[in-house]
């Protein structure tokens, strides 16, 4: 009887471990921003997304993409930044990304081991991250490793947080930014020449964000620049925000209150943990050249970065 038990209790260990290792430190649903990198290439992309993770292995995901290879325009998300220092302009964001909900989707399946998460889509290969957890059971932190699909840079966080458990613009503006960090991998050029624009410190340049007349919607201004952040669209109420920052000289030169020029474009996911507490975002730059034609793909910049306190 005693190596009957000895032999069902080294049974139930092998099966537990191979089970995917879900509660720790890998948690539901994670944000993530993604994508190539390369000085080598014009046909750079990135992607914004959403995995949802099941403690029976499978994941599955929807997100937002962005590439050099698909030549689009700015879109509007129908949020104004009225009343908020900045000058009273409809918010613009990367297209597509103020529809109802991301339009694509993925699934498949992971694995942990050790501290690697290794997911496996049906259709695109894999990637693999390395997770840690800045606040045990509450946050995890995905770090990128590598992929088979020629993804190069990432950054993700995930919790148990609900799609819908997002921070009101209020609570953003309270929050204490100089204690936010900014991350990025930035494909841009310098004369013609492509270059990756990398690094990482605190804090973000903007971070004194004002309340507008919506409740949708932060501005902020430097002697130089004009920043807006709002929701994705006028009615979402998931994780989504965005950037838009352009410099004011740039409109007062093409007479123009606000610029409908190459701005800066940056769609956002908030970092939630799983007391609904809010740690900042991971984004996506996707500001593609609309207004230079001449310059093509050299007036780009394309890229991914996290804002974020861990």
């Amino acid at each position: 009887m005693r190596t009957l038990a000895v032999v069902v209790l080294a049974f139930l260990v092998t099966a537990t471990s191979a089970l995917p290792a879900r509660a720790a430190p890998v948690m539901s649903r994670f944000v993530v921003a993604i994508g190539g990198l390369s000085t080598g290439s014009s046909a750079n992309w990135v992607r914004l997304a959403n995995y949802s993770l099941t403690a029976s292995g499978t994941v599955s995901e929807s997100h937002f993409h962005w590439s050099q290879k698909d030549r689009v325009k700015r879109s509007y998300t129908g949020v104004t930044g009225k009343n908020c220092v900045a000058r009273a302009c409809q918010v613009q964001t990367a297209n597509g990304f103020q529809a109802g909900s991301p339009p694509q989707k993925l699934s498949g399946r992971y694995t942990v081991t050790g501290s690697v998460l290794r997911i496996t889509w049906d259709s695109v290969g894999w990637e693999e991250w390395t997770v840690s957890q800045p606040i045990a059971g509450k946050l995890t932190k995905l770090s990128f490793r590598a992929s088979s699909f020629k993804a190069t840079h990432g950054y993700g966080y995930g919790s148990d947080a609900r799609w819908d458990q997002r921070a009101s613009m209020a609570k953003i503006a309270a929050a204490d930014h100089d204690a936010f960090e900014h991350q990025f991998h930035l494909w841009k050029t310098n004369a013609g020449k492509p270059y990756l624009d990398q690094g990482s410190g605190s804090p973000f340049w903007q971070r004194d964000w004002k309340t507008c007349a919506s409740s949708r919607c932060l501005g902020g201004k430097t002697p130089t620049t004009q920043y807006y952040l709002s929701t994705a669209n006028a009615t979402a109420n998931d994780r989504r925000d965005t950037i838009w920052h352009w410099r004011t000289a740039l409109a007062d030169a093409r007479g123009e209150h606000c610029y409908t020029g190459n701005s800066h474009v940056k769609p956002l996911m908030q970092i939630i943990d799983s007391d609904g507490n809010f740690h900042g975002w991971v984004g996506v730059e996707a500001s593609l050249n609309q207004t230079s034609p001449a310059q093509g793909t050299a007036a780009d910049d394309i890229g991914v970065f996290r804002i974020s306190r861990y």
